[in-house]
């Protein structure tokens, strides 16, 4: 029989707050190696690092840090140019192609608290006058070592704006996301909370997939996708099977939420979510184990859709206690028939 703590646990782990996620101001850099005399060799190949730096929509574009996938796409024709640095930097957009310089992240809302980010298919389309769109994959992160530093260097690199962030900023592939199979991930702390402070996240000279060339012309648009939020400890004790869970949003405090997203489950089956208070003795379990399954506090049903995915809000609370969240699965390709996922650790309250 569970408590009347579980009770009260189990349904607000299925709440969502409603309260709005802190965000980020999104816009992008661009170099004009093609006015500055280089030669294209290809989207997404490394044009070098001369010419000025234009932006591109300055600020126009907000990321909301509550876990979810967002995308920004500029129009590199109609967008308003604004001069950065350099010489041939004039509000123009000169030349037929040039690189992706930066990614600016502005703090508009006065952010003080870790920021964790991700970016992910960066892709360059042209439309030629009468003809189709053609989509080009500029990077795309997959196939790279975990933490490997890929087309972005760490956000403190720039010294036009390393002076804005605490030291011990990070980057790196981020291979084992049930969200998405692969993506770049960067962890950084404004200074205080100064509105105009920014980040100039940039490609140049990266040892890998640096300064990529993008077309300017034939309407040319640049897109990408970008998420933000906290993410809850993964705990491991993941398998049998392939099933991945994280828990990611603006957080688990009062009027915070995340996101409990699930990959590589059996496609459309039944699972159970263990809901545990944390610190207590594992549960050894038809092959896997329950981390701090000893303190099982409740259980719901849930089912994984067609791509062995699933997900659900979890609403935040004012009240501090530490959850251990893990799902099992029916897997029928499995000799105990159960697919564990890893184990998340959720602090709510803090």
């Amino acid at each position: 029989m569970r408590s009347a703590f579980s009770l009260f646990l189990v349904p607000a782990l299925a709440s969502l707050a409603m309260a709005q996620a802190p965000t980020l101001q999104i816009s992008i850099g661009v170099r004009e190696t093609g006015f500055a005399g280089g030669t294209f060799n290809g989207t997404g190949t490394n044009g070098g690092a001369s010419g000025g730096i234009e932006f591109v929509a300055r600020d126009a574009q907000t990321l909301v840090l509550d876990g979810t996938w967002q995308q920004f796409t500029f129009n590199l024709t109609t967008d308003p140019i604004l001069a950065f640095a350099g010489a041939s930097a004039n509000s123009v957009l000169e030349g037929a192609f040039g690189t992706l310089e930066h990614v600016r992240i502005l703090n508009n809302t006065g952010i003080t608290a870790p920021i964790q980010l991700w970016i992910d298919d960066i892709e360059n389309t042209v439309t030629p006058t009468g003809g189709a769109p053609i989509t080009t994959t500029v990077q795309n992160f997959e196939g790279f070592t975990e933490a490997q530093e890929v087309t972005f260097q760490e956000p403190s690199f720039s010294g036009s704006t390393a002076a804005n962030l605490l030291t011990g900023s990070t980057a790196g592939i981020n291979n084992a996301l049930p969200s998405r199979s692969s993506a770049y991930r960067m962890n950084f702390q404004f200074i205080d909370n100064v509105a105009t402070r920014w980040v100039r996240a940039t490609t140049f000279n990266t040892p890998t997939g640096a300064n990529p060339q993008i077309r300017f012309d034939d309407n040319a648009v640049l897109s990408f996708w970008m998420r933000g939020g906290e993410c809850q400890q993964d705990a491991g004790f993941g398998g049998p099977g392939t099933a991945r869970a994280e828990m990611c949003g603006s957080g688990l405090s009062g009027g915070e939420s995340s996101i409990y997203s699930i990959s590589g489950a059996p496609i459309a089956a039944p699972g159970l979510v263990f809901i545990s208070l944390a610190g207590l003795p594992d549960l050894p379990f038809s092959g896997g184990t329950l981390l701090s399954g000893f303190g099982y506090q409740g259980s719901f049903t849930v089912f994984s859709d067609l791509n062995g995915a699933f997900s659900l809000p979890v609403g935040g609370s004012p009240f501090p206690v530490d959850l251990v969240v893990q799902t099992l699965f029916i897997d029928g390709s499995l000799p105990e028939l159960l697919a564990f996922t890893n184990a998340i650790v959720a602090r709510f309250g803090v």
